[in-house]
């Protein structure tokens, strides 16, 4: 046989993993010698490689009428009968007797199964794959509900990893088991035993370890991406992010450039950069990414606090469960005190500005028109527009669109600023508002802004319900709303003479431009942020101010968000 040129051919196409070709030369062979059951089994592999599954199992059937006993046989035709293709599933849900009838079924042919495994190793004691079906089959059978049947399967498992300890497939389905094992049987281990990720989950450190071992071996055995990526996110889990990193460099060192895959490696791998950040960014997008666009009403200006606030702690390196829980409580004084902390540190920590030059006719028509009327006065009392803007950076935190207008002198050293908004902005004001007054009004401001090169910072405003205050930090002065625009806007001129009178080696910040603005603002917000810090964020008075008859119920609550909340946004660095 070993000389007949078919046979020759079909080695040949076999080893070339021309499968198609070695049928071919086979199915001559076959019909040449009927009866060799040795041929019935190569065409059986053959069809098996082209995935004619039902063919295969045609095929291997054909091999045990003519030899009974050939184990491997045996164990092809339990592998192709498991895996059979049952047609298209039916739309129609089984009755509960029906699906009774069919479990019945699955668990006769498992046993059927079971048995034919073990007469092929009883035939052959030799034969791994006879090992490893009867693993997968006893597993299924118990489904982590009898341990000692469970113990059995793992029994199997490493007899056929003894047997053939470089098999990939072995490898990697005890791999899948220990990192299976490692999440399961973490539930009541205790602390040091385990690994938490910043989504919460668990997992059993020793478990983890077992699995990335095996899924190494099978990524030096496989070569392709697959397995290095199991092992990088398996790093991942361990809390070993460089490692997982290289891990996943090697995944994409294995693909194509234009693999379809590349895409989602890359973005597995990205939760691994800054030693775990990505995965803590991935998770905080996400949570942002429940936040609805345009504007808010109320009660969506409460989730959205709640929801910023959490994806800020997952950045911070939260575990994601206690970010969210912390300020989302069953409790509604919970709720509003975790609400009221947020808002609180929203003050201190607003986002950058980010202005950009908008066009006016695409806001609220109570927002132009009062930007319009303040321009004119402005423009009166001497100040020219610099732009109609709006602080992207802060729109998402406000809930809704806010116009600015931005206006300055001619040498630039007093800058104004207007915009109207209605209470339904989720800052602290509009929250006060809301908990304490119920008189919702539209909030219009004027001011007058001056920063100086020793920081040095001037504000004069109409008087507003805001109740903070920034002691010398920021010099602010509110005057009554009757005050005309011209008589803020002098009263501020002279604010900046006597400032210089006193200070007379300070320089004013001059702003012409838009990034001028933008960069002032950001100096004012450092100013203002380093003063709501040494002050724990709130004085006694302000928190009085804002609680009003409410203070005895909520202050104590408030002060110990504010002490919960405050170390997620403690760095230093303002968020954009």
């Amino acid at each position: 046989m070993s000389q007949h040129p078919h046979f020759e051919s079909f080695k040949a196409a076999w080893r070339a993993r021309d499968y198609g070709r070695a049928l071919t030369h086979v199915e001559a062979l076959v019909a040449e010698h009927p009866q060799a059951a040795s041929l019935h089994w190569y065409r059986a592999n053959c069809l098996e490689k082209l995935d004619r599954h039902a063919e295969a199992l045609a095929a291997v059937e054909q091999v045990l009428v003519r030899q009974p006993d050939h184990a491997a046989a045996l164990v092809k035709q339990v592998q192709l009968d498991w895996t059979r293709d049952t047609g298209e599933e039916s739309d129609d849900k089984p009755t509960p007797a029906q699906q009774a009838a069919l479990d019945r079924a699955a668990a006769e042919r498992r046993q059927r199964h079971i048995a034919q495994l073990q007469r092929a190793f009883a035939i052959d004691p030799a034969l791994a794959e006879a090992c490893f079906g009867l693993s997968q089959l006893l597993r299924h059978e118990t489904d982590g509900e009898n341990p000692a049947r469970d113990a059995e399967a793992d029994a199997w498992l490493e007899r056929a990893i003894a047997m053939e300890p470089e098999r990939v497939e072995f490898l990697a389905a005890r791999a899948d088991l220990h990192r299976m094992r490692a999440l399961l049987r973490a539930d009541g281990a205790p602390d040091d035993a385990c690994v938490a990720t910043f989504s919460g989950m668990r997992y059993l450190r020793a478990e983890l370890d077992a699995a990335l071992a095996d899924y190494a071996r099978c990524a030096e055995l496989d070569g392709t991406h697959r397995y290095f990526l199991r092992s990088a996110s398996t790093l991942h889990e361990l809390a070993r992010f460089d490692e997982a990193l290289a891990a996943y460099d090697r995944a994409l060192d294995r693909l194509p450039a234009d693999s379809p895959h590349r895409e989602y490696v890359q973005q597995m791998r990205a939760r691994s950069e800054g030693n775990g950040a990505g995965e803590r960014d991935q998770m905080a997008a996400l949570i942002e990414g429940l936040i609805g666009s345009g504007d808010r009403t109320q009660a969506d200006d409460v989730a959205a606090t709640a929801l910023l606030g959490a994806a800020r702690a997952v950045r911070k390196g939260r575990r994601l469960d206690d970010a969210i829980s912390a300020r989302v409580s069953e409790s509604p004084d919970d709720l509003i005190a975790a609400n009221i902390a947020e808002q609180i540190l929203n003050v201190a920590y607003e986002n950058p500005p980010e202005l950009v030059a908008v066009d006016a006719a695409t806001f609220p028509a109570y927002q132009r028109s009062y930007a319009a009327r303040q321009k004119k006065a402005l423009a009166a009392a001497g100040l020219h527009h610099i732009a109609d803007a709006e602080a992207s950076g802060m729109t998402r935190t406000l809930g809704t669109r806010v116009l600015l207008g931005l206006h300055a002198d001619a040498a630039g050293e007093i800058c104004a600023d207007t915009y109207a908004l209605k209470p339904k902005w989720p800052g602290v004001v509009a929250f006060v508002l809301m908990l304490v007054t119920g008189k919702w009004k539209v909030q219009t401001m004027t001011e007058c802004v001056t920063l100086f090169d020793d920081d040095g910072y001037l504000i004069t405003q109409y008087e507003n319900v805001s109740p903070f205050h920034y002691g010398t930090a920021v010099d602010i002065e509110r005057h009554p709303r009757r005050t005309s625009v011209a008589t803020l806007v002098a009263r501020h001129a002279q604010r900046v003479a006597d400032y210089k009178t006193a200070h007379s080696r300070a320089r004013a910040l001059p702003v012409a431009t838009l990034a001028d603005v933008d960069a002032n603002w950001r100096r004012g917000q450092t100013i203002k942020r380093a003063y709501r810090r040494s002050v724990g964020y709130a004085t006694e008075t302000e928190l009085r101010g804002m609680l009003g008859g409410h203070y005895g119920r909520f202050a104590d609550k408030v002060r110990a968000k504010l002490a919960e909340f405050a170390p997620d946004r403690e760095d230093g660095v303002l968020e954009g």
